[in-house]
């Protein structure tokens, strides 16, 4: 009996709903099950439950809650080989992919003509 494929997951960190235009998009893309979140503190708890194929991140400005994250997860013993993006609109932050420990950064305005086989390689990595 041949099993069925599962639908690939992505977990998303939405600040004050300036993903809503990538998310829409990554729906348009793909058959994803997408799980949007906003609170920070409960990206880890939401990952360890759903166990997602992908994890994206919204920069965020005014804290360190974006690098801390991304850092806790990639140091995890379970989560540590989801890949996570990163994405930001701040283009005078500087910010690296070796010091958050994420897999890719992206700018917004996302072109998903670059980020759409970013997803695609990431998951299949």
């Amino acid at each position: 009996m041949e099993l069925l494929a599962r639908q690939k997951r992505i977990l998303i960190l939405d600040n004050s709903g300036r993903m809503t235009s990538i998310v829409n998009e990554i729906m348009e893309y793909g058959d994803f099950a997408i799980h949007t979140i906003y609170d920070p503190n409960a990206v880890y708890d939401r990952a360890i439950e759903i166990f997602p194929d992908l994890i994206i991140l919204d920069y965020l400005l005014l804290s360190s809650d974006c690098e801390v994250v991304c850092r806790d997860i990639k140091e995890d013993k379970h989560l540590k080989e989801i890949p996570v993006i990163v994405v930001t609109a701040y283009k005078n932050k500087k910010v690296r992919a070796d010091s958050y420990k994420c897999d890719a950064i992206f700018l917004k305005p996302v072109d998903m003509q670059l980020f759409a086989p970013r997803i695609d390689y990431l998951m299949a990595s």
